[in-house]
């Protein structure tokens, strides 16, 4: 038996890397600074209380996998995105990289081509002039994001389908927009948290 927990959750601008501070200001400029500075502090409690229902799922640490949205790669190099992206703030990097100091292993999840893809559009909207440039950057990321999301779903799915052994547990850290369960093997039973 496999089990796989999906935990639903909400990328901040520490986990977008270089890009994190465009998406402050982008973000910011959208909605204002009260708002903006509102939302993080939920954002900060969404975090606090799923690290202790991921805590209280007194998981098997040396039988549990990590899959996490956005990560191409495990081993050192996983491990080393993991613990640099937790040392600048990332709430949900810093979860990850607890359990995997208590012995769950980190896998990789995406497909770098498709992420390469998909920072590229929003590299562009990011980094964009003016507000022509930008609504042309926005218009051509919308007409190829839902593809993009499917076939990251299908690359998440497979690489869980094919690393997640029997008798072991895997948590899916995903993004929201994301829907990989209907692409999971039968066998694996999932629960979600949220």
């Amino acid at each position: 038996m496999r089990k796989l927990f999906l935990i639903k959750i909400v990328h901040t601008a520490a986990d977008m890397g270089s890009m994190g501070e465009g998406l402050i200001k982008e973000g910011m400029a959208r909605i204002g600074k009260e708002k903006w500075l509102l939302n993080q502090r939920k954002i900060m409690n969404f975090w606090n209380e799923l690290e202790k229902e991921i805590d209280a799922l007194a998981l098997d640490y040396s039988r549990t996998r990590i899959y996490q949205d956005g990560l191409p790669c495990g081993g050192e190099l996983g491990l080393r995105i993991v613990r640099e992206t937790a040392q600048k703030g990332s709430r949900n990097y810093q979860i990850v990289w607890k359990l995997i100091e208590r012995g769950a292993l980190i896998k990789a999840t995406e497909s770098p081509d498709l992420l390469r893809k998909e920072y590229e559009h929003i590299k562009a909207i990011i980094t964009s002039t003016n507000a022509k440039e930008k609504e042309e950057a926005k218009g051509k990321y919308e007409g190829v994001k839902d593809e993009l999301i499917r076939e990251r779903d299908a690359h998440i799915a497979n690489a869980i389908n094919e690393t997640l052994e029997n008798n072991e547990t895997g948590l899916l850290f995903i993004g929201a927009a994301h829907n990989v369960i209907p692409l999971l093997a039968e066998d694996i039973e999932i629960k979600i948290l949220d």
